[in-house]
């Protein structure tokens, strides 16, 4: 009996202390993993975790995650010495960061902390710091926080400056220059020049001095207040009798009030190429003769193409030759038009010598819409071979970076990579991964300027810089409103560059480009209730371009250039160009379109849709 109990004695001391050995085993695993847990958790949550511990914490984790990531290691480093911060220790880390990679987001941010970091201190450095993140990343909302800390140091010259740069996009910047522009006179000027007549009037409203009412005079013109305009530049001009620019901006306000006569002596009391170009404009119905050689006699382009108006009136084509001649080799908007022009009227007189002429300068022209209907041909791009495959280490990075949630840094590594690197395949790559990721503008932005700088760009950057954006929305409006596809991503190329927020200054709105009065009137030909909002919508967008698109096609039969035309003009425009007394065919047409603005206009859409067929032959 007493072995029994010995052995069952033994037993449970055995099994007792095997157990304590377990004990003592699981707990040094709990204990290890406890010590290892942020080597074995899943990233995402280490990340987290550290964005929410306390500063030393943080660090600790920034760095372990670095340790597991080593792809985006200066990342790591980035945010451990914003946890860290003020020490000096984590100062120099974000100035190794910066160096590191000298052109990436983190760079970026390390500038930024740095920037704040000692602007809070007050030391000098602020501003480089905030330069070198701006020359990164220029954003309107870094500009307005410089602008700020230079208006807090006492610099107000610099904050005005900065409240100038980011007066577009951000609405505080106005009382910003405001508060530091010290002479409202400065202010006045800048905010017309800005196009900010009504601010400027605000600005001018209570000042005395004698020289706010030119300004308040040319900000009331700009505004289209013409009547108001006229009153200011005589109170003007009875200060300061025969003051130039005064009268010239009189006389354009009385040109919109109907008073010519009025208007063409104020002109003639100026002695100035501006103002005799003016005097040309109006004598140009009632003495074509006088302004024929007021035109003839101007330095601007715009005159000497004025003037073969008068004489192609007259009949006088000959005479029209040379003048078109010196309007193509000039610089200005006319000149492809004037190269055109050029040779269809040596065709037409039988002079081959200014036929070929002509058909040389549009050939210097490149890419030229023009040029190509002289050649009745399709645009030869001359695509250089797509490069290599590169840019695997950002695409690495973004892809990381995105995986944090930290989609904000993922898209700015592509997007610093597009704009900056210049290895094109590296430049590439990045730009294809805006575009995959819906970033249409960003990436066509990024195509367009390499193409500028390289005519012959691989055939990838062409198809980013014309892509078929909103790819199902366009091809659903296309079939319903029986429109080729391609033409609405011409016209959308044109009208917004591919920006749903686009606004003009005339009030058009979207990918589009709607007018609200034509919005209005396209809502009651569909039947349909289009809130004004819904024009910076996409799908909205598209939807009343495509079918005022397959309307205007209707409207004209199927010919896409008067479409095109109107799009920009208007159908009666259209019209009323095509019943001109000089129009015999196309070709005059597009000589007497009556809006310099409508012809630029058809030209480009009508470029676009020959560069996007080239592209995409083989499917729509």
């Amino acid at each position: 009996m007493r072995s029994d109990w010995l052995e069952a004695s033994r037993r449970q001391k055995g099994l007792a202390t095997a157990l304590g050995v377990l004990a003592l085993l699981v707990l040094a695993g709990v204990l290890l993993l406890w010590a290892r847990w942020d080597y074995v958790r899943p990233v995402q949550d280490l990340y987290r975790s550290a964005r929410a511990a306390a500063p030393q914490k943080a660090a600790v984790q920034y760095r372990r995650l670095g340790e597991r990531l080593p792809q985006i290691e200066e990342y790591a480093e980035l945010w451990a010495a914003e946890a860290a911060m003020p020490s000096m220790e984590a100062l120099r880390t974000l100035h190794e960061v910066a160096a590191f990679r000298p052109q990436s987001p983190a760079a970026y941010e390390a500038h930024v902390a740095m920037a704040r970091y000692y602007a809070g201190s007050d030391a000098p450095q602020a501003q480089d710091e905030y330069a070198a993140a701006l020359t990164l990343n220029d954003t309107a909302a870094l500009r307005l926080e410089l602008a700020r800390y230079l208006e807090k140091k006492g610099d107000d010259a610099g904050a005005y400056d900065q409240y100038l740069s980011a007066l577009s996009k951000e609405p505080d910047a106005f009382e910003g220059m405001r508060r530091t522009g010290h002479d409202p006179l400065a202010v006045a000027k800048d905010l017309i020049a800005a196009g900010y007549d009504k601010d400027a009037l605000d600005t001018l409203r209570t000042i005395g001095d004698p020289q706010a009412w030119p300004l308040r005079a040319q900000a009331l013109a700009d505004a289209g207040r013409s009547a108001e305009a006229e009153d200011a530049y005589t109170r003007t001009l009875q200060q300061a009798p025969g003051d130039a620019t005064a009268l010239i901006g009189l006389a354009g306000v009385e040109v919109q009030l109907g008073q010519v006569e009025k208007a063409l002596a104020d002109y003639q009391a100026v002695d100035t190429d501006q103002s005799r170009l003016a005097q040309a404009d109006l004598l140009a119905d009632s003495k074509p003769a006088d302004a024929l050689a007021l035109y003839e006699k101007s330095p601007y382009p715009v005159a000497w193409w004025s003037a073969t108006a008068i004489l192609e009136a007259q009949k006088r084509l000959t005479e029209t030759l040379p003048l078109y001649a010196r309007v193509a080799a000039s610089d200005s908007s006319f000149a492809d038009d004037a190269a055109y022009r050029l040779y269809v009227l040596g065709q037409r007189l039988g002079d081959q010598k200014a036929a070929a002429q002509g058909k040389a300068l549009l050939d210097g022209m490149g890419l030229d819409w023009l040029a190509l209907r002289v050649g009745q041909g399709q645009p030869n791009l001359d695509p250089a071979p797509d490069p290599l495959p590169g840019g695997q280490d950002i695409l690495g990075k973004a892809q990381l970076l995105a995986s944090l949630g930290r989609d904000d840094l993922a898209h700015l590594e592509l997007l610093l990579a597009a704009r900056l690197q210049s290895a094109p395949e590296v430049k590439l790559a990045a730009a294809q991964a805006l575009a995959g990721q819906g970033d249409v503008l960003d990436a066509q932005a990024v195509a367009a300027a390499y193409i500028a700088g390289h005519p012959h760009a691989p055939l990838a950057f062409w198809q980013l810089s014309y892509p078929r954006a909103y790819s199902a929305t366009v091809q659903a409006a296309a079939r319903q409103y029986q429109v080729d596809p391609l033409l609405i991503w011409s016209v959308m190329r044109e009208e917004s560059n591919y920006d749903p927020a686009a606004l003009s200054y005339a009030g058009a709105r979207g990918l589009m480009q709607i007018m609200p009065d034509t919005q209005t009137w396209i809502a009651g030909q569909l039947n349909a209730d289009i809130p004004p909002g819904a024009a910076f919508t996409p799908e909205t967008s598209i939807q009343m371009g495509a079918w005022y698109l397959g309307y205007l096609m209707q409207h004209f039969k199927g010919d896409q250039e008067l479409a095109i035309a109107a799009y920009d003009g208007g159908p009666a425009s259209v019209e009323s160009w095509l019943q001109d007394r000089l129009v015999s065919n196309r070709d005059d047409w597009l000589r007497w379109i009556g809006f310099g603005q409508t012809r630029e206009y058809l030209e480009q859409v009508s470029l676009n849709y020959q560069v996007y067929q080239v592209l995409y032959e083989t499917g729509k």
